[in-house]
């Protein structure tokens, strides 16, 4: 059997994955924002690893993961509506017995936009002017992250999309399934919780130990409730006999990596910054695992 695109695209996303295996990543490239201070940039070096780190662009170029994403969503929904002809290959490439229904399909495509939509809002809103930068891979990492989820909300249905058209009938509102109610609800908490930390955060008048509930006992619960998101929308998507949607699981996987390499970074410089103490009795991200 060949690699459809779902394969594929499972296959890009856990490869991601490696490029953040913190132990084989030299600190050069994983530092940004906050914990890049203290760090003196290298103008004249013969280590090419060195020279690799000196390609930067500014931290306010992280809104644009947001743009990537809520553009690609449209894009691909205008594919669909217009049965265009990119999408129709892809589609054409895959071979599943199991495809997610039309229904989920909307609403995961509606889960994936509202993310992309709120987090480009709190990066315009909360985002204070700085000098900080962060290392042109990991943004081009990001872009190619949020544009493969704009394809990963719909490729297990893939099928469904190329048996059955889309028409306004569908949008009439339905009681919802209990995975999709829960799923649902999942992603509801989980995005408040995470706006409420992204607002806390910004309103600190300058770096110090947060003091917000939900940072008692998590140094990044931000992150945290962003793989609850993530998980969310997979429950969402899970086609039938599926517990969950595995493309985006591979997409949660890659998340939880790259987030939990940023949550421990982000520890040590508390640690450094403030004094063990300060992040004692803390877990990293996930309560009671890391």
């Amino acid at each position: 059997r060949h690699a459809g695109p779902r394969h594929i695209l499972e296959g890009f996303l856990l490869a991601g994955c490696c490029s953040r295996e913190p132990e084989k990543q030299p600190i050069r490239f994983l530092a940004y924002g906050s914990r890049q201070n203290g760090q003196q940039p290298r103008k004249l070096t013969k280590n090419p690893l060195d020279a690799l780190a000196t390609f930067q662009v500014p931290h306010s170029w992280f809104a644009s993961f947001y743009v990537v994403s809520t553009l690609c969503s449209f894009m691909w929904l205008s594919q669909i509506l217009l049965d265009q002809s990119l999408w129709r290959k892809l589609a054409s490439l895959t071979n599943m017995n199991k495809s997610m229904t039309l229904d989920q399909i909307i609403v995961t495509w509606i889960l994936m936009l509202l993310q992309g939509v709120r987090r480009l809002y709190e990066c315009l809103e909360f985002t204070k002017p700085s000098n900080a930068r962060m290392w042109i891979g990991h943004w081009a990492l990001g872009v190619w992250f949020y544009a493969s989820m704009s394809v990963a909300v719909w490729i297990e249905g893939a099928p469904t999309l190329l048996k059955e058209s889309f028409n306004f009938s569908h949008l009439t509102i339905e009681p919802p399934s209990l995975r999709t109610f829960v799923g649902c609800l999942i992603f509801i908490l989980a995005s408040g919780v995470q706006h409420d930390c992204h607002a806390y955060l910004a309103s600190l008048k300058k770096y110090s130990v947060p003091e917000h509930p939900v940072f008692h006992r998590l140094v990044c619960p931000h992150y945290f409730v962003e793989c609850l998101i993530y998980l969310a929308i997979s429950i969402v998507a899970a086609p039938a006999g599926a517990t969950l949607n595995w493309t985006i699981v591979c997409a949660l996987v890659f998340v939880a990596v790259n987030l939990g390499v940023t949550a421990d970074g982000t520890r040590e410089w508390y640690v450094q910054k403030f004094g063990p103490d300060s992040m004692s009795r803390k877990w990293r991200m996930i309560p009671f695992v890391f």
